[in-house]
């Protein structure tokens, strides 16, 4: 008897939308990245906007030096930095990111992420975000939301602005997983 029987493949799973793909891709070392997106120094390519699903994912490229407002999450984040250095100013005892480092953000906590100033090049970290994003005033009071569906609206609207092509990414939710153009 052959050890190696022959097994077929199994079936693609579906939803009541059609077949749902075993996986997809972004390739986010080529991808285009919209300037000063939001804030200066920071560098944005978005790789899925789930509006349904109630999260994003983003890989941002930071300068040094680069401070963002005070905000907070209503769902929880994951960060993984894959170069440079960021900290919280809230939270001077936890240790720095680093390349390498997994960081994961609980829903509510109040931050104000600062990149390290001795960085040369670029800080990059990639961001799965549930929920939104609030970013507060000085009284604390919310003064933007940012979520999945502000960026499906307003990533691709930068790019064109700043004249480069709008690439791909990944959406989905009830409107059936795809990479809409």
């Amino acid at each position: 008897m052959n050890s190696l029987a022959k097994t077929s493949s199994p079936p693609a799973p579906t939803s009541p939308f059609g077949a749902v793909p075993p996986s997809l891709h972004v390739a986010s070392g080529e991808g285009v990245f919209a300037r000063d997106f939001g804030a200066p120094g920071v560098n944005l390519q978005l790789l899925q906007a789930d509006v349904e699903g109630g999260f994003f994912a983003v890989r941002i490229r930071f300068a040094p030096g680069t401070l963002l407002p005070p905000h907070k999450h209503t769902g929880c984040v994951h960060a993984l930095t894959l170069c440079g250095e960021w900290t919280y100013l809230e939270y001077a005892d936890s240790p720095p990111n680093r390349a390498g480092s997994y960081l994961y953000e609980p829903p509510g906590a109040v931050h104000t992420l600062k990149v390290a100033d001795h960085v040369e090049g670029y800080t990059d970290v990639v961001f799965v975000i549930e929920g939104a994003m609030l970013i507060l005033g000085d009284a604390g009071n919310v003064v933007a939301v940012l979520d999945a569906g502000s960026h499906a609206r307003d990533w691709p609207a930068a790019l064109t602005d700043q004249g480069s092509p709008v690439p791909q990414i990944i959406a989905g939710g009830r409107i059936g997983y795809a990479i809409p153009r």
